[in-house]
């Protein structure tokens, strides 16, 4: 189901007006926002889910008191029940109030159901209907007149007030043709979208507190501390959004894994939100304290809204089933995704290893220069080049957004970054003569390029480099200077040095390109052993290496632009690069279904059940936003900063999940059966996660970005 952006903005828009100023349920039910989940033939609109959540979202910003949520669920529930059509019709027009809650408490009797316990429900006044949804039970709806109500004193949610209803083995009547399932996750992922209106509008608003509040004569958002932190929270909040939307989309589609998105989102709200909207009060200093500063109302909401539904932990079965179920593809991709399996079925491609990625051995380059031959040949690597080039008719960008997602599902080896960074900026920035050159050596895998960036004092600092280039009388240059963290370096044939050609006032302008043979005179590559034992990155010196005029790569002096277009390459891949993170999980599960404890297989132990699910519900939330980003990156709409931020979940996930597995491995070990070679990756992954934290832009070189350019905070002295 495909819900026009317009039409939803608009509908943000006026829900937005009647719970900011202050409306009513009635207000709500005249525009017919109370029936966004009831059958057009009872007085809704359908199920609109999507739509729904857009409105509980905004309930959530205005930290309105009214019970919204729980009206759009118990109007859909009782609609179609015979007798209950006045009341069903009520709901819907906000002349009542419904409550909707998940707790045991219904039992069946010879005389039909029956409820005993106490629930709380949001509100100031007893609602006009309760619908109990009870394990093993239908739906059920117990009216007022039934049930003991009191408001509880004290109540923790401040911005709602509370209203517990008692029964005591009081009749219910069943709603049988209510779908209780997908009502049962439309209340609950309603409340994580209350929980994501209070949480971004508090974010807001704190952001604005710092950026205006001065201390030691600066704003105190200047202070880097502050802005890493404010960072966090804006990365929480487009994360949260992105897997509420991501999951009332499949709850609105009635997809099969609808239920574990719900899941997932329910988690990722329910332990993180409360955390951040605490930390808010932190912020806010004295004031986060004080009863008018409405921060703490915002974190009394999330922790009851939260409780909507009991955590437990779902079994391996269902993680696993959450992992490996179909989803959504990119429309018009199934040909070449059957092509990209086909290859690899009908090929030979070496084993990939996770921070191991050089060769050793004679043996091991020709076995991967043949891979990547055939990848080539195939059309699988450099479809993305002019047809005069070799490249395929009818490539599109997301082509090889599906080759790499299923080069990661074989374990293949998938395309080496540099040598895809050298082909761009060769295409783009190169003369003939260097693309006739360069060109078909990189198709036949002749030439593996490097890149010869950073040096000790110039990482993610990438425009501080001091290797200098030195134009002699003849027209040819001196280079001079030393990079390090040189990926393939040691058998690499050529590199892309950025050194710095002139003084100028402007750190970005005097740099220029150059294409460096890895043999030339002068140069010298140093290994670097890595935490692993690998060797796949070199320091290299240049000491009077000697270039010819065409060995420069786009002009003397815009060296810069040419070294960012480079980088512009990887921004689609990085939707491929989520499915190493179901690859990990997919590795936790099968380790810790072959440890035990003394109590049976850690798979069945619920404190790990519970910390794989927090994994996975991360997982889904980096998935969801990380596929909305390349969804807009293909449709030329991406918004401001959305790659850093991909970068950050993807990363900083796959180092929290390898770490997790391996210390699992390592406390409960040693690993057996199928989960020794599962060990095995996981230990690779958490030894070479934090290359990713690292390299191509730090984490906090990636805050830092997005401190300036998303949230626009103020510069610091």
């Amino acid at each position: 189901m495909t819900t026009d952006s317009g039409e939803l903005g608009l509908l943000r828009s006026t829900a937005h007006g009647v719970l900011g100023g202050g409306g009513t349920l009635a207000d709500l039910g005249r525009l017919g926002l109370l029936g966004l989940l009831t059958p057009e033939p009872h007085g809704g609109s359908g199920w609109n889910v999507v739509e729904a959540v857009a409105v509980a979202t905004e309930a959530g910003r205005a930290l309105t008191p009214l019970p919204v949520a729980g009206t759009l669920v118990a109007a859909a529930a009782l609609a179609g029940s015979p007798g209950d059509e006045d009341l069903a019709a009520q709901l819907v027009e906000g002349t009542a109030a419904g409550a909707f809650v998940e707790r045991p408490g219904a039992t069946s009797g010879a005389g039909g159901w029956r409820v005993s316990g106490t629930y709380a429900v949001p509100g100031t006044e007893s609602p006009r209907v309760l619908v109990l949804a009870s394990p093993g039970a239908p739906l059920v709806a117990l009216d007022p007149a039934g049930l003991a109500s009191r408001p509880q004193a004290d109540a923790l949610d401040s911005s709602r007030g509370t209203v517990l209803l008692t029964a005591r083995d009081v009749p219910a009547r069943a709603l049988p043709d209510a779908d209780r399932d997908a009502l049962a996750e439309a209340a609950v992922l309603l409340a994580c979208a209350d929980t994501l209106g209070a949480l971004a509008v508090t974010v807001e608003r704190v952001t604005r507190h710092l950026s205006e509040r001065t201390a030691f004569g600066q704003p105190l958002a200047a202070f880097q501390a502050l802005q890493h932190r404010l960072v966090d929270l804006e990365v929480l909040v487009v994360t949260a959004d992105a897997l509420v939307s991501a999951a009332a989309t499949a709850l609105a589609d009635r997809a099969p894994h609808a239920a574990a998105l719900v899941r997932a989102a329910h988690t990722f709200l329910g332990e993180r939100a409360p955390v951040a909207l605490d930390d808010c009060v932190q912020l806010s200093g004295g004031l986060g304290v004080t009863w008018e500063w409405p921060v703490h109302h915002a974190v009394r909401r999330a922790v009851v809204d939260a409780a909507v539904r009991r955590p437990v932990a779902p079994s391996a079965e269902e993680m696993r089933a959450a992992l490996e179920g179909d989803r959504p593809a990119i429309a018009g991709t199934e040909e070449i995704r059957r092509h990209v399996r086909s290859v690899i079925a009908g090929s030979d491609p070496p084993a990939a290893r996770e921070g191991h990625r050089a060769p050793t051995t004679p043996e091991q380059e020709a076995h991967l220069r043949a891979w990547y031959r055939t990848l080539y040949d195939t059309g699988l690597l450099g479809g993305w080049w002019p047809e005069e080039w070799g490249g395929s008719p009818g490539f599109r960008p997301v082509h090889q957004l599906v080759v790499t997602e299923e080069l990661i599902r074989a374990r293949a080896p998938r395309a080496i970054d540099q040598v895809q960074l050298a082909s761009h900026v060769l295409l783009e920035f190169g003369t003939p003569e260097q693309q006739q050159r360069y060109l078909p050596r990189i198709r036949g895998v002749e030439d593996i390029w490097c890149q010869l960036f950073s040096e000790p004092d110039a990482g993610s600092d990438l425009a501080g480099v001091r290797t200098r280039a030195e134009q002699r009388g003849d027209g040819s240059w001196v280079l001079t200077g030393q990079k390090t963290w040189t990926t393939d370096g040691h058998w690499a044939q050529n590199g892309l040095a950025l050194v710095r050609t002139s003084a100028e006032p402007k750190r970005h302008a005097g740099l220029t390109v150059f294409i460096v043979p890895m043999d030339a005179p002068g140069v010298e590559v140093r290994p670097i052993r890595m935490n692993s034992d690998a060797v796949d990155i070199n320091e290299t010196f240049m000491d009077g290496v000697v270039l010819g005029p065409e060995h420069v790569l786009g002009e003397v002096g815009q060296g810069w632009a040419v070294a960012m277009s480079g980088l512009e390459v990887e921004r689609v891949n990085v939707g491929a690069n989520v499915v190493l993170l179901e690859q990990l999980l997919s590795d936790v599960l099968a380790v810790a279904g072959e440890l035990r404890s003394d109590d049976g297989p850690m798979a069945e132990d619920a404190v790990v059940r519970s910390d794989i699910a927090r994994l996975l519900a991360r997982f889904e939330a980096a998935r969801a936003f990380v596929s909305g980003h390349v969804e807009r990156v293909l449709a030329g709409r991406e918004g401001e900063s959305e790659g850093p931020i991909a970068k950050l979940l993807y990363t900083e996930a796959y180092n929290e999940i390898a770490r997790y597995g391996t210390q699992l491995v390592a406390t409960y070990g040693p690993a057996e059966g199928a989960g020794v070679a599962a060990a095995a990756r996981l230990q690779d992954a958490w030894l070479w996660s934090r290359v990713q934290t690292i390299s191509g832009g730090s984490s906090e070189v990636m805050r830092n970005i997005l401190a300036k350019r998303r949230l626009r905070l103020p510069a610091g002295r």
